[in-house]
């Protein structure tokens, strides 16, 4: 049997390839392993997967890598697992010095702390000595770039997946030779790709497998019955998920305006209690304290108790700036506005990608909610699993 060996970080990269590598494993596909990074590592025991880690790659004379690894772990304060951050920053620093020399490496690790790394000599020996027939990655631009690389010049096959628009990663996705096959969310993600110099046969439009579960039919039907409860029947029902944004952009240093969110939720709240028939849901983000809303029966705090798919059901559109669940409830088949002017807007660009409805300034808002709230919610694109099934087919072919 073949084996396969998946690369992922944590966040919305490990939930793309949990469902995957499960699936794979559960009909007997291949042997499957998954180099789980940072914090994707708990994702993947949760799952019951086999887990691989950059301490499982030490060998006799990573001693001073390690020390120096132990170092950087100490600058970030608390961590769950202090021998594999060891391991992850002290190999990932030494590939980084190796490639650089010792004064560039301090001057790029300065400046752009991890995401200076590039560890090419450890997935190198990672991908030598676990010998898998197929690699599998998301589109993060460390570890993950780093195994595409390793494994073409290994003469591994390699797959790809990319979990939203890869604005920024079509620097390296765009590459001919960056993975045999590349998995995206869309055929506005699949144009373009190939407008950047990808042969149309390496990319598949498959879908998100991390959303899947967004789609299934008891999901849905919990949401129905979340509107009936809720008493929205006949009603226009608006979701506005809380986001910061920065005063300056965190990598590229442009201007942000911290007021944007502010002013939008206070154009919502009023457009919502000048419509007598429309009820906003405010869903402050896990640990975020709860925005200052107006007194009104109408204008309600949706917490994290409120489970998301079921509200994205239950609501009939989503405003946002840059947030994914803006993503998610157009996935659900509620109407998205998104409001322009965040500083994170470039890597987001929901309309022109075919996810938004409407892209509106904070001033056309209102017309905008006037407009996509008295549209009917739209049938589901995709089927429940959908993703992961076609994913699986573009695996099959290495297979």
């Amino acid at each position: 049997m073949k084996k396969v060996l998946f690369v992922c970080y944590g966040s919305g990269h490990v939930r793309m390839v949990v469902p995957v590598a499960a699936a794979l494993r559960e009909r007997g596909l291949a042997q499957i392993q998954v180099l789980g990074l940072t914090t994707a590592a708990s994702v993947v025991r949760a799952a019951g997967l086999p887990l691989l880690q950059f301490k499982d790659f030490v060998e006799p004379g990573d001693e001073a890598a390690l020390a120096r690894g132990r170092e950087l772990a100490a600058g970030l304060g608390s961590v769950d697992d202090a021998q594999e951050s060891a391991a992850y920053l002290g190999l990932s620093y030494a590939d980084l010095e190796a490639e650089a020399g010792p004064g560039e490496a301090r001057r790029r690790y300065a400046q752009f702390a991890r995401q200076a790394f590039l560890p090419l000599r450890t997935l190198t020996r990672i991908l030598q000595r676990t010998r898998p027939d197929l690699v599998v990655m998301t589109n993060s631009p460390r570890a993950e770039r780093a195994a595409a690389i390793a494994a073409g010049r290994l003469g591994i096959p390699c797959v790809c997946l990319v979990d939203l628009f890869a604005i920024d990663e079509v620097r390296w996705i765009g590459a001919t030779d960056y993975a045999q096959r590349v998995c995206v969310l869309n055929d506005h993600v699949r144009e373009f790709l190939v407008a950047a110099g990808r042969d149309p046969g390496q990319v598949v439009v498959t879908g998100n497998p991390a959303f899947d579960t967004l789609l299934a039919p008891a999901t849905a039907e919990r949401g129905r019955a979340m509107r009936r409860r809720q008493g929205w029947e006949g009603r226009r029902v608006v979701l506005w998920p809380t986001q910061v944004e920065p005063a300056v952009h965190p990598f590229d240093g442009r201007a942000g305006d911290p007021e944007l969110p502010a002013r939008v939720l206070s154009r919502l709240a009023a457009w919502t209690q000048s419509h007598p028939d429309a009820i906003l849901c405010v869903r402050p983000r896990a640990g975020e304290v709860p925005p200052a809303l107006p007194a009104s029966d109408r204008i309600l705090l949706t917490g994290q108790d409120w489970p998301l798919p079921d509200l994205l059901h239950a609501v009939d559109a989503v405003v946002t700036l840059t947030s994914t669940v803006g993503l998610e409830g157009h996935l659900c088949g509620a109407r998205l506005i998104q409001v322009l002017g965040s500083v994170f807007e470039p890597a987001m660009p929901l309309a022109r990608f075919g996810i938004a409805d409407a892209a509106v300034t904070p001033e056309g808002l209102e017309a905008a909610l006037d407009r996509w709230t008295r549209q009917p919610r739209q049938q589901h694109r995709q089927e429940a699993g959908g993703a992961a099934a076609r994913v699986l087919a573009v695996l099959a072919e290495f297979l």
